[in-house]
């Protein structure tokens, strides 16, 4: 009698827990899909906190004139009168 009701208590823990991972899966998911969106989004309207600092580097890197030693605004990419 006892392991005709171990065998029935193990099958419906199954069930649960098959369950509980795909909820947690979802979770997830909408979790990675909503980082990924605020993160990495790349319209041009909101991009994305990477996608902004990665612009401003490029920016300012391309701003950057080898010939100019006192430049101090990356801004734009005119030299100061010396």
């Amino acid at each position: 009698m006892k392991s005709v009701y171990k065998e029935s208590l193990l099958k419906s823990k199954k069930g649960q827990i098959l369950v509980e991972y795909l909820l947690l899966m979802v979770i997830v998911i909408g979790c990675a899909t909503l980082l990924t969106k605020s993160l990495v989004n790349r319209s041009d309207t909101n991009p994305g906190m990477i996608i902004k600092a990665w612009d401003g580097i490029i920016k300012s890197l391309s701003n950057d004139l080898p010939d100019c030693e006192n430049q101090t605004d990356f801004s734009t990419p005119n030299c100061p009168a010396s």
